[in-house]
């Protein structure tokens, strides 16, 4: 498989996408943190998961899309 370097950028839907996903992670991390007693730990977890998540999803959409 060759690799394109086209598959490193993100295209302005994506990045819309990654909005939301960061919004709802650290929206959902804070709720918890809440709970939990330690608002900053949950705010910063409940972001990286969510950044983690959405380059997984916009990464395998190119890739379906390149199939």
């Amino acid at each position: 498989m060759e690799w394109d370097n086209n598959m490193m950028y993100l295209s302005d839907d994506e990045i819309k996408k990654l909005a939301v996903y960061l919004a709802y992670g650290a929206g959902i991390g804070v709720f918890v943190g809440m709970f939990k007693n330690n608002i900053p730990l949950y705010f910063s977890l409940g972001s990286v998961i969510a950044i983690v998540v959405a380059g997984v999803v916009s990464l395998s959409n190119k890739h379906k899309k390149n199939k």
